[in-house]
């Protein structure tokens, strides 16, 4: 990928993190995000499913903030997260960060717990304006079975903020 297209990437997903639009990324944003996964899985954040999701989505704040915060003032600013996203993404440090999250999200949709995200289940978490659906879904079915497993939700979540889905 190049230069211009990690920026286009990290100023996207940081758009998306920055919930409150305040130009900065906090533990309230990522919080927010959490919370918004749950809504949409319709998922209560006290059963174990939801605190799952909610301790991933603290924990990659936690991961953020102390890789991220140049400045040490608790928050990241959009030219702190740009700055910092492709190495993050060239060390796989970036995966890692979010690969528990997707684990969790993925336990959160897979409505009957058989391992496998159906269409319909990824549809309700799978939000991008502009992305459509069944395409998403296809990308991220990788073998082409029409169920996603775990590993292809991960890989889909990736691709997703590097700008490959």
């Amino acid at each position: 990928m190049s230069q211009q297209g990690f920026r286009e990437s990290a100023e996207r997903n940081f758009n998306d993190l920055d919930t409150d639009g305040d130009g900065f990324l906090t533990s309230y944003d990522y919080m927010a995000l959490a919370q918004r996964r749950l809504k949409q899985a319709g998922v209560s954040a006290e059963t174990p499913e939801g605190e799952a999701v909610v301790d991933a989505f603290l924990n990659a704040w936690d991961t953020h903030v102390r890789a991220l915060d140049a400045d040490h003032d608790g928050r990241i600013s959009k030219e702190e997260y740009v700055l910092s996203f492709e190495s993050l993404v060239r060390s796989g440090d970036l995966g890692a960060v979010l690969a528990p999250i997707s684990r969790a999200t993925f336990a959160l949709i897979d409505h009957d717990g058989d391992g496998w995200i159906t269409a319909e289940e990824f549809g309700s978490v799978w939000s991008r304006p502009g992305t459509d659906l069944t395409t998403a879904f296809a990308r991220a079915d990788a073998d082409g079975d029409g169920l996603i497993s775990v590993e292809e939700y991960v890989r889909a979540r990736h691709g997703l903020l590097i700008g490959e889905t």
